[in-house]
């Protein structure tokens, strides 16, 4: 049995073409809430959200903008502790701190 011609997905830049089609699906009042709200924590209208989760492509979850600020500063911190962590200016205090600071930031990204 031979399988059906299956057109290409549009280019990544479809978001400029026009939308011309239309396809109805009756959900339940539940499902419908609950794509809305995931539609939401992805920063994305309900319509994008469900065009890329039904075309298989990667969606992520919108990072609040207090929680980025908490990342970079702590990410910031780190980094200078490394730094001189290898300009040998670090003591064993040092080091202490530098491993805090990373358990700090792996909680933040969980």
């Amino acid at each position: 049995m031979e399988e059906p011609d299956v057109p290409e997905l549009a280019p990544e830049s479809s978001e400029e073409l026009l939308k011309d089609a239309h396809i109805n699906v009756r959900i339940t009042s539940v499902d419908k809430k609950t794509i809305e709200q995931k539609a939401a924590k992805a920063g994305l209208t309900t319509g994008d959200y469900v065009r890329r989760a039904a075309l298989g492509k990667k969606i992520g979850e919108k990072v609040p903008r207090e929680l980025r600020n908490q990342m970079a500063g702590a990410a910031n911190n780190l980094n200078q502790l490394a730094r001189l962590a290898n300009a040998g200016k670090l003591g064993s205090v040092g080091g202490e701190k530098l491993t805090d600071l990373a358990n700090r930031l792996l909680e933040l990204l969980k």
